[in-house]
C-alpha cells in the first residue's frame, strides 16, 4: 500500500475519533444512532406504602381487612390450600362469626372462631385441619367432596370475606384464573 493511502486512512480514522468524541461531549451521543443519556438512579419515596391486597376493594370503608395471598393449587393434598388475610386498618377487628366463602365450595363456608386480627397482622387460613393459633387458622372441612377437591378450585374461583353483621356485608373479595387476579364483576 502506498504511503499516500496510509496517510489518508490514518487521517480519516483520526478525524472519526475526534468527531465521535466531540459529539459525545456535546450531545450525549456515542454514535449518531445510539443515545447515551445521563444515568438516572430512581430515588425511593416513602410517601405511600404499596397495597398488600390481592384486590384493593373495600365496600365497607372503615374496615380495611383483605385477602393478601392464596395457594389454591398446592402440589400435594388439596387440603394444603390456604389464603392469607391482613388488617390494614387502624384498629383491631373482632372476627368471630366472619365468613370466607368461595364460588366453588358451595354450601361450605368457613366461619371464624373467636379471633382478633390486630392492626397490621396477617393470618393464614388453611383448608386442612389443625390447631388454631394467632397466625394460623384451620377450616377443618366436613367429610365429602371438599376432602377430595379442597375449598378453592384449581383453575378459577372467587373468594369473599364477609363480616358477622345481619345481613352480612362483603368486606373484601377477589377472583382468579390460572393467569391473573381481578375484582369480581359485581363490584
Amino acid at each position: 500500500m502506498s504511503s499516500k493511502i496510509k496517510w489518508v486512512l490514518a487521517a480519516v480514522i483520526a478525524l472519526s475519533v475526534v468527531l465521535v468524541a466531540q459529539a459525545t461531549a456535546i450531545n450525549n451521543y456515542y454514535l449518531p444512532i445510539i443515545y447515551v443519556g445521563p444515568t438516572i438512579t430512581p430515588t425511593p419515596t416513602p410517601t405511600q406504602k404499596p397495597t398488600e391486597c390481592i384486590v384493593q376493594v373495600f365496600p365497607v370503608s372503615k374496615l380495611k381487612v383483605c385477602f393478601t395471598d392464596i395457594d389454591y393449587k398446592p402440589t400435594t393434598s388439596p387440603l394444603d390450600e390456604w389464603v392469607t388475610i391482613k388488617n390494614l386498618g387502624n384498629e383491631a377487628v373482632e372476627m368471630e362469626g366472619w365468613r370466607i366463602a368461595s364460588d366453588y365450595s358451595g354450601d361450605f363456608k368457613y366461619i371464624f372462631p373467636e379471633y382478633t386480627l390486630k392492626t397490621g397482622q396477617t393470618v393464614k387460613v388453611w383448608t386442612k385441619s389443625g390447631n388454631n393459633s394467632s397466625s394460623e387458622l384451620f377450616m377443618s372441612p366436613p367429610a365429602g367432596a371438599l376432602k377430595e377437591q379442597g375449598f378453592w378450585k384449581d383453575n378459577a374461583d372467587c373468594g369473599y370475606l364477609m363480616d358477622n353483621s345481619s345481613p352480612r356485608r362483603k368486606i373484601n373479595s377477589f377472583c382468579y384464573s390460572s393467569t391473573r387476579f381481578f375484582a369480581p364483576a359485581e363490584e
